[in-house]
Order: C-alpha cells, then structure tokens, then sequence
C-alpha cells in the first residue's frame, strides 16, 4: 500500500504546479512616450502556449502512470492478502 500512497504523491506532486504554471497569466505593458502613440499591453500563459501544452501533455502523461501503477499496487496487495 506503500507504494500506491508515493505513486498519489508523485502524481499531486507534478499535476497541481503544472496546472498552476499552466494557467498563471503573465501581463506586460509598454507605455508610449507622453502625446506619441498609445500604451499597449499584452497577456498571455506564464510559460507561453507551447510550454503550457508540454507541461499538461507531461503531467497527464505522469498521471496516468501513477493511476496504473496504484491500481496495480491495490490488485498485487489484494492478491497477497488472499
């Protein structure tokens, strides 16, 4: 059972800050010199487009690892208990 608990762990441990990094909004404004043009600002995820895309896929991918692994743990636990 041991080794279904860290498989969570691990699982929390890379899904909660990648999801975090991946919705982080990043904001930066350029101001215009005073009577020139006009101020313009732009926003956008903290790690871009693609690096928010690269760390869903990878901390899906470490997900799914983990779910297989503690369903596997539970079963080779229930089958020894028999």
């Amino acid at each position: 059972m041991d080794r279904a608990i860290a498989w969570v762990v691990l699982a929390l441990v890379t899904a909660v800050p990648a999801l975090l990094l991946a919705v982080t909004q990043q904001t930066s404004c350029a101001d215009a010199a005073p009577g020139e043009a006009t101020s313009s600002c732009t926003s956008g995820p903290l790690l871009g487009v693609t690096g928010s895309w690269i760390a869903g896929v990878v901390a899906a991918a470490v997900v799914v690892v983990a779910v297989a692994q503690v369903v596997r743990a539970v079963r080779d636990g229930r089958a020894a208990q028999d």
